[in-house]
């Protein structure tokens, strides 16, 4: 009898205990793609608020998808403001990011949507971003609008120092139509053209040769790699992202460094001013493959204007148990 007592106040406690820790609702959006289980996997926590960045951390790690969003409450006119975190580390908010959030808000009703396009705006930090909200026969489509100004360095590793970094050859890397930058927008990237789409899913990551390189020294955490062979008639341009912090057959959202790699085609191919519009592509067709519709407006007196947008589609909600906070 006392042995059952005992047994059944621990098991209260430890109900209390339980009860103690909150758990947050999640869900899980496929982005860049009209289809179910195509796309990048980005899951959404909509009402993040109690979460720290350790805790996020350990969430997005054992998710274990390319982004997790923490939705937190925006400040002023700012409908929400947006953490972002991969397995290994924090990210900047990109148009994969934005638009998984978006489609998470509305699906929760935390956002409302019209038949006429509306603007929002969402946050990371500092940083505010104008988004716009569309139905499109029954579907959302968001794009995210950025104001960019952009750094573009040519002092970049030679063409030796870019096999080794990235495990290709001497005819892998593009050098007559196209050129290797430095650039920066928020976040910086290291823009490499290749010559093929096999030279692009060859390409891994040497940290040991990037630390050698010139580039070692530079304020730059990530390689853009992308070349004008694409798997689809309807794309221009295949991107992929690498780095030390990326596994080596991963193929992450390229949102963040959209805008980078703008500037970078502003520079190598002497756009005149005015509005430009491409399709590109992240990922295999086999592979969850995204599809991104970019804009942009350049003028010599002002800085650039990058809209990027797409379609994405819910495909599982739940509630995840908060890690103890130490």
């Amino acid at each position: 009898m006392f042995a059952a007592y005992t047994a059944q106040k621990q098991y209260a406690r430890f109900n209390l205990f339980e009860d103690c820790t909150m758990d947050y609702a999640f869900h899980t959006v496929d982005v860049f793609t009209p289809t179910p289980f195509s796309g990048a996997q980005i899951t959404v926590f909509p009402q993040a608020e109690g979460l720290n960045a350790r805790q996020m951390q350990v969430i997005a790690r054992e998710i274990n998808h390319p982004e997790t969003v923490f939705v937190l409450p925006g400040k002023s006119t700012v409908s929400a403001e947006l953490k972002v975190f991969s397995p290994l580390s924090e990210r900047a908010v990109g148009s994969h990011s934005v638009v998984a959030a978006a489609r998470a808000l509305v699906h929760s009703k935390t956002l409302a949507t019209s038949k006429e396009n509306s603007t929002i705006q969402f946050s990371q930090g500092n940083k505010v971003f104008d988004v716009v909200l569309a139905q499109h026969e029954g579907r959302l489509i968001t794009q995210l609008s950025m104001s960019v100004s952009a750094q573009v360095d040519r002092y970049v590793p030679d063409t030796k120092e870019l096999q080794a970094a990235l495990g290709l050859g001497a005819h892998d890397i593009e050098t007559l139509k196209a050129k290797t930058l430095f650039v920066s927008c928020d976040s910086s990237y290291l823009i490499v053209p290749l010559r093929s789409l096999d030279a692009v899913y060859r390409a891994r990551f040497n940290l040991e040769a990037w630390s050698r390189s010139s580039a070692g020294s530079a304020p730059v955490n990530e390689v853009l790699v992308y070349c004008s062979e694409t798997e689809s008639l309807q794309t221009d341009f295949h991107l992929r992202i690498l780095g030390a912090h990326i596994a080596q057959d991963e193929s992450p959202p390229v949102g963040a460094a959209i805008p980078a790699f703008v500037a970078s085609l502003c520079e190598t191919r002497g756009l005149a001013d005015g509005t430009h519009a491409f399709w590109l592509e992240r990922g295999r067709k086999a592979q969850r493959q995204s599809v991104l519709k970019v804009e942009f407006v350049k003028k010599a007196t002002a800085a650039m204007v990058v809209r990027v947008g797409g379609d994405a589609v819910l495909v599982a909600s739940g509630t995840m148990r908060a890690p103890e906070n130490e």
